[in-house]
């Protein structure tokens, strides 16, 4: 068996232990070599903790990501339908927005989120949306980087995606029925660290997570306390910090400002002295540091 730590990043403190029987990996390498795709299968927060083949992600995606669109927005869409799978609690099909083909799927176990199954990176269409070719056409006039690119991505009819989709689900429920995907850990932490991730823009309170969980606010205070070593109030200012540090990383183009809107500060100076006092450097130089482009 192989298996997962999902980490938080407030001290690095074991969540869940996400664990794999090893015929999941041949399970996803197979799918993938067969219809060309990447399948993935994320934590609940959103990380990436198993690709068929390894397969990166497709030229198209990364001219998107690097040329046009920048890589938040892929993000960002990714975040909220791993959102709307977890709401519906079931498989969601739909167009990211480079217009190309993408299926979620929520995975769990006795009613936890153990995390996401997902494939895509096909298209349906022959030639690149008006929209995604505009953008291209305004910025860099020349579209046959582009167009070669899509041209490159696997096409499936909406009859053969439909017949890949079923095959898919198959595959899901032969790998949760097997328990070939399981957790060991704290699971009421990771309840609580799911329903802040999702709210982080937002001014969350005790009573909110308490009456997210169940549980009396004086049972997260000893959770909080036990568990990841300080206060609630702690715990919320470091999630927010990290989430701060991944657009400084994934978007150097935002300004501090932009970014701490973003986490639910409305004063960019506040934020600035916040971050300074719990990371003990200044947000300037952290983008500094970690600079992608």
């Amino acid at each position: 068996m192989s298996f997962y730590v999902i980490f938080l990043n407030l001290g690095m403190k074991h969540v869940l232990k996400i664990i794999f029987k090893d015929e999941v990996q041949t399970i996803f390498d197979l799918f993938s070599s067969i219809f060309d795709v990447k399948i993935i299968y994320y934590s609940p927060e959103g990380n990436i903790i198993k690709v068929g083949l390894n397969k990166p992600n497709s030229r198209y995606c990364q001219l998107i990501q690097n040329k046009l669109y920048g890589i938040q927005s892929c993000l960002s869409t990714d975040q909220q339908k791993r959102e709307e799978a977890k709401y519906k609690g079931k498989t969601i099909q739909y167009s990211c927005h480079a217009d190309l083909k993408e299926v979620l799927t929520p995975i769990y176990n006795d009613g936890y989120l153990l995390g996401f199954m997902g494939y895509g990176q096909f298209r349906q269409h022959n030639s690149i949306s008006r929209r995604v070719l505009k953008a291209w056409i305004q910025k860099y006039n020349d579209p046959s980087e582009l167009t070669e690119a899509y041209r490159a991505l696997p096409y499936y009819t909406k009859e053969k995606a439909q017949d890949i989709l079923e095959l898919f689900s198959v595959l899901v429920n032969h790998i949760v029925s097997q328990h070939m995907v399981t957790a060991k850990g704290d699971f009421l932490l990771q309840k609580v660290l799911e329903y802040i991730h999702s709210n982080i823009e937002d001014p969350v309170s005790l009573n909110d997570i308490s009456s997210y969980v169940g549980r009396s606010s004086s049972t997260l205070s000893h959770l909080f306390k036990n568990r990841l070593g300080m206060s609630f109030k702690e715990a919320m200012i470091n999630t927010k910090l990290d989430k701060a540090e991944e657009y400084f990383r994934t978007c150097p183009h935002l300004k501090i400002r932009e970014v701490a809107e973003k986490i639910g500060y409305s004063d960019p100076l506040y934020f600035s002295r916040i971050y300074k006092k719990y990371r003990l450097k200044t947000p300037s130089q952290y983008k500094k540091q970690h600079l992608l482009f």
